[in-house]
């Protein structure tokens, strides 16, 4: 499986590709709720980009809000990218904790 590396570049790409937010909107200093995005688009992204990159994301991203800004944000994914999971496509499989 091809290894996707996600920058705060890519991730303004992701952002205008998929929330159609015009790049000039898509400053490193713009927080999540100036784009547009409330706590509701903030689960949508954190799910848009769990189907991107086949990892899981949401765990790393409960800390983060939609005030956040966006250069924030995108160095949580890449740190997360790196220590996050395989998430198989059709998989709910879990790992360590069985309820």
């Amino acid at each position: 499986m091809e290894r996707h590396e996600f920058t705060e570049e890519s991730l303004v790409a992701f952002l205008a590709e998929q929330f159609s937010i015009e790049e000039e909107r898509l400053r490193p200093d713009a927080t999540l709720e100036q784009l547009g995005l409330d706590s509701l688009g903030l689960l949508e992204l954190i799910v848009a980009l769990e189907n991107q990159t086949g990892k899981r994301l949401l765990e790393d991203f409960e800390l983060v809000t939609p005030s956040d800004p966006l250069s924030a944000v995108a160095a949580l994914l890449t740190s997360a990218l790196h220590s996050a999971p395989a998430q198989w496509p059709g998989s709910r499989q879990e790992t360590g904790s069985d309820a």
